[in-house]
């Protein structure tokens, strides 16, 4: 819902342009912003053409067993279990029987000319096609089987694997129909089974992926061996962007076990026998690096940078209803508060790695990508092998959070050292200092936020200000200007739910040449740190209860007021806490769902203790349960992370923290029980992997500062608290 003008359509896709993340618009804007579906036909699956294809989607072997090819890829998530879950569902087979696997690049499996995984979409966005092809392929075995038996398909059904003639009980395995079937066209139109008779969809289907992992079988990208296969390790320039002007060698190849030395984009890497050798001779590498003007960036000259974007006369307006300046002059009371976040590094468990093999002129790639399309363009520019020669295989991600939507660096690198040694798999891999160092960051960003309040304590007016680097201007500078709106600057905040007859929203841009990406819920994570925790100042201002507050500003709207309701009631608010705790809310809606959570806090030796999160949300159908569950769960944690510790810091270019030693995430005795709680909803669909990281930081801040008295707008927390003890 949205109760201002829409953002441009002009407007919107130049602030996202070609990035996999998702601004949240009202349903009707989004769902004319979509381009045309992939075909779930078996003529759009290019390489992936096998024999028993019945459609894009979906191949049965003549033993029976389904093979499902997902065009998403999976780092934990779920949404292949989900997609496998609807086959099997739609199909009519066991999930014993099902296998699912990511895609190769191809027409079916691409949405808006590529192939990508990012914004929450992987359930929401699939799922609805996925369904359909299944149900195509039910309808071209029963339609094979009505041949074979002689009987109307009328009389037929498919269920547990077996095409069943209903009269005379006579059955046949799929796997024994599956070559007839797949000589037929599929039906344009085909009819979807009645959710009521689901066994999978919406219920506790155990994930396909999780036995591998816990049993340690699972092969990661780290994992991942060719016979004969070289190691590749990297020695680089600290600074973002630096490139080396000549580098000594000499040292590195008198290591044993290192045979050749290649320059990337960068550094200087150096291929071995074996991984230690490759990480001996990389810090054998000496190298001359170029001047550059980025050693005189810093994380105290940006901050500089961005408060004077908060002030300044010049912005990108996102919003401006009403007339704000006539509204804060009638006030009864003006508030006013400037918040700040710092850059994120990704952080996952998994550094990155590739692996490539260059032989007969062409590239064949194993890579934990998110996008595909994107890192074989990416090897064409860096390698001259054109994309019709590149294979890339999708490998599963051991942690993503956006960062396999860069493929600048690491599949190009991979390409770069295989094509040095025809004939021979290189695998390229980072050390975890690599990561840390030149990783790809979420951006510092600040807001000012000014409101107006009536003699009632209502919210008349409100101007939000946001100031900071573009993640468009660095992800893809092809993409927006200098000075122009980015749209995840302002990601979520454009179209608010809360009723407010003067809104203002805009954004100064104040770019530094620091590599910045999507970052897990992207700019929501920032937008709802700064929104909510306003929200419960104003509360405050007014003297009302924060969650009294926050239903009087969304007053009529029944689906917001459900989510924080539920999550009211769900934490016992209002009811007698602990000697020593309080709670905070905060409620934030992102990649077509709605989020609330309630956090319960206290003060342990000068220390924020989380005890309890209760998370609610309503993402429309919940198609994986369990899956939901652990995405609520995890962007929880991770939140909470961040809200605390979690903070990139920049000098001379470069960033000061190189591991997990300097860079603290939350530890394991600190996490939270987290109370999930989805609400029954018949909504569109929408994400689930994202939304539960936003309201986090402000439930937590908003607790805190009804504990303590004092309000923190600058995170991490521990920070916060540090600077003013």
């Amino acid at each position: 819902m949205n109760h201002f003008a829409p953002l441009s359509r002009r407007a919107i896709l130049k602030g996202i342009g070609g990035l996999a993340v998702a601004v949240s618009l009202p349903l009707p804007a989004w769902a004319q912003q979509q381009p045309a579906p992939p075909p779930t036909i078996a003529a759009g699956a290019g390489a992936n053409a096998a024999p028993g294809m019945l459609t894009a989607y979906v191949v049965v072997t003549p033993e029976g067993k389904v093979r499902v090819l997902s065009p998403t890829t999976e780092m934990g998530q779920g949404s292949q279990t989900a997609h496998a879950a609807a086959v099997a569902d739609e199909l009519g087979v066991d999930m014993a029987d099902v296998s699912v696997e990511t895609a190769l690049p191809a027409d079916s499996y691409r949405w808006g000319g590529f192939m990508s995984s990012g914004g929450s979409w992987g359930v929401r966005r699939w799922h609805p096609y996925i369904r359909k092809g299944a149900a195509q392929a039910r309808e071209m075995l029963i339609a094979a089987g009505a041949a074979r038996m002689s009987v109307p398909v009328s009389e037929l059904t498919l269920t547990d694997g077996k095409v069943t003639h209903s009269v005379t009980g006579k059955s046949v395995g799929i796997g024994e129909l599956v070559e007839d079937a797949a000589r037929l066209t599929p039906p344009e139109s085909p009819t979807l089974r009645d959710p009521a008779t689901f066994r999978y969809v919406g219920k506790g289907t155990p994930r396909l992926d999780l036995p591998a992992k816990v049993n340690g079988q699972h092969v990661y990208s780290l994992d991942f061996k060719l016979p004969g296969m070289l190691y590749a390790c990297a020695r680089f320039t600290p600074v973002f962007h630096g490139e080396i002007v000549s580098f000594d060698d000499k040292a590195a190849r008198a290591v044993k076990g290192v045979r050749e030395v290649v320059r990337v984009p960068g550094g200087v890497a150096v291929l071995a026998d074996n991984s230690w050798a490759a990480m001996r001779g990389a810090d054998a590498i000496e190298l001359t690096q170029a001047p550059s003007p980025n050693t005189s960036i810093s994380s105290e000259a940006l901050s500089a940078m961005m408060q004077e974007g908060l002030g300044a006369a010049k912005a990108a307006e996102a919003k401006n209803v009403g007339d704000i300046g006539a509204a804060f002059t009638k006030a009864a009371k003006l508030v006013e508060a400037d918040y700040e976040v710092p850059y994120l590094s990704h952080a996952p468990m998994e550094t990155w790695s590739c692996t490539a093999l260059f032989k007969d002129g062409g590239l064949e790639i194993w890579a934990p990508t998110q996008r595909q399309d994107q890192a074989i363009a990416g090897v064409e520019k860096a390698t001259g092998v054109p994309k019709d020669k590149v294979t890339l295989h999708t490998l599963q991600i051991g942690g993503g959070f956006g960062r396999r939507l860069v493929t600048d660096d690491g599949v190009p690198h991979a390409a770069i050292c295989a094509k040095a040694m025809p004939g021979t798999p290189v695998k390229f891999f980072w050390r975890r200092e690599d990561e840390m160092e030149r990783g790809w960051f979420r951006p510092a960003q600040m807001a000012r936020l000014k409101a107006a309040l009536d003699q009632d304590g209502k919210v008349t007016a409100l101007h939000i200000r946001t100031s900071g680097p573009s993640l468009a201007m660095e992800f893809a500078p092809d993409r927006i200007k200098e000075g122009e709106l980015d749209g995840s600057s302002v990601q979520n905040l454009a179209d608010i739910r809360y009723k407010l007859p003067n809104y203002r929203l805009d954004y100064a841009m104040r770019h530094v040449p620091v590599t910045v990406a999507p970052w897990r819920s992207v700019g929501a994570t920032q937008n709802a740190f700064f929104l909510e925790c306003f929200i419960d100042e104003l509360a405050a201002e007014a003297g009302k209860d924060p969650v009294a507050f926050r239903r009087e500003l969304l007053a009529g709207d029944k689906r917001a007021l459900t989510v924080i309701d539920t999550a009211a009631e769900k934490s016992g608010w209002g009811k007698p806490l602990p000697e020593g705790r309080a709670l905070g809310i905060a409620y934030f809606e992102s990649f077509g769902s709605l989020s609330a959570h309630v956090a319960e806090v206290s003060m342990e030796n000068g220390t924020p203790r989380v005890h309890k999160v209760t998370a609610v949300l309503d993402c429309g159908e919940v198609v994986l349960p369990d899956g939901a569950k652990s995405q609520m769960e995890g962007g929880v944690v991770q939140g909470l992370s961040t809200t605390l510790y979690e903070a990139a810091t920049i000098a001379e270019g470069q960033t000061v923290e190189k591991n997990f030693d300097s860079y603290r995430l939350l530890r394991f005795p600190e996490a939270p029980v987290v109370d999930v709680h989805f609400i029954d909803s018949s909504e569109a669909l929408g994400g689930v992997g994202e939304p539960g990281l936003p309201p986090t930081a402000p439930a937590v801040a908003n607790a805190l500062s009804t504990l303590t008295g004092k309000r923190i707008r600058t995170l991490p927390i521990m920070k916060a608290l540090q600077a003013r003890a």
